[in-house]
């Protein structure tokens, strides 16, 4: 049994918005979830799993938990055509069916259990981590949420020994929003593309219950490229997170023939790094530069 958080985001129709909360309402009330081909964790979906609703702006809530009753399926045209409402933001090719459904009396916003989650790894911006239409979660996580309390307990990830330099993580937080606000800036030295789902924009892309910083196309050879930065955490832990990364997209992302390849970004590569990578020839190594400076504001007098 998987945990999962199915999020729904205000939609534009014929330059008309409809509210996160009434498509929530609208398939909450067809006890059924419509899904896209690639949207993100669809074919790990299973009958059993269970399901906490995040409702985007302007309500960024957490608005009610289910249990799935079937596995992602395919629609039929008469089901498709039922489920639409008549409408087109309702089409959907695949989907699962909910039951066990419980909408919370009170919705709790997620501003106030962000310090609880776990798999929120960069709070500033944590926003970011409610897009890409499902995301997996721990059991902890899970229980969090439906407690309707918030967790006494401080996560920490890892120890000591894989915070390498507090004062660099601090910096690094701001790393990840000046990336995607730069993208095309950026000498990746390949072609790169974000990758664009109906649910996900390629930041924090939701792989099962990880989140991969950036996934992105390449635009010349095709391939799909796991960017990742390394933020404090050892360099054994960020080759092994790529790696894993790699994997999991290649698997339930990749299309057939299509390779996947890994690129990180660090502030300094160490001897652990250089030695780590040697034998991952699909591994590229890219360190950013911050220069810093103090400028008088005033003018010099000389006499």
């Amino acid at each position: 049994m998987s945990n999962w958080i199915f999020i729904v985001t205000k939609q534009q129709v014929a330059g008309a918005w409809i509210t996160a909360r009434e498509i929530f309402e609208t398939r909450i009330g067809d006890a059924f979830w419509g899904l896209g081909e690639r949207t993100p964790n669809r074919k790990s979906l299973k009958a059993g799993d269970r399901v906490v609703f995040y409702v985007g702006i302007p309500g960024t809530c957490f608005a009610g938990s289910a249990t799935l009753s079937t596995a992602s399926y395919k629609l039929g045209e008469q089901e498709k055509l039922k489920l639409s409402h008549g409408k087109q933001l309702y089409i959907a090719d695949f989907g699962v069916k909910l039951t066990d459904i419980h909408i919370w009396e009170q919705s709790i916003p997620a501003q106030n259990m962000i310090d609880s989650l776990s798999f929120i790894e960069n709070r500033q911006y944590w926003g970011t981590y409610f897009q890409g239409g499902i995301r997996g979660i721990s059991d902890d996580d899970f229980q969090v949420l439906t407690a309707g309390e918030l967790s006494s307990k401080v996560v920490v990830k890892g120890g000591d020994h894989d915070i390498e330099n507090a004062y660099q993580f601090a910096l690094e937080s701001y790393l990840e929003e000046f990336i995607e606000e730069n993208w095309n800036k950026i000498q990746w030295g390949r072609s790169l593309q974000l990758y664009e789902s109906s649910d996900s924009n390629g930041r924090q892309f939701p792989a099962n219950k990880w989140s991969i910083d950036f996934l992105a196309v390449d635009q010349e050879t095709n391939d799909l490229v796991v960017v990742e930065l390394k933020r404090g955490q050892t360099s054994d832990s960020t080759v092994g997170q790529v790696l894993r990364y790699m994997g999991w997209v290649k698997e339930n992302v990749a299309e057939d023939g299509q390779e996947v390849v890994g690129i990180i970004v660090c502030h300094e590569m160490d001897d652990a790094l250089k030695y780590a990578i040697q034998s991952q020839p699909d591994i590229t190594i890219l360190r950013y530069v911050v220069n810093f400076k103090l400028e008088s504001a005033l003018p010099t007098n000389k006499h």
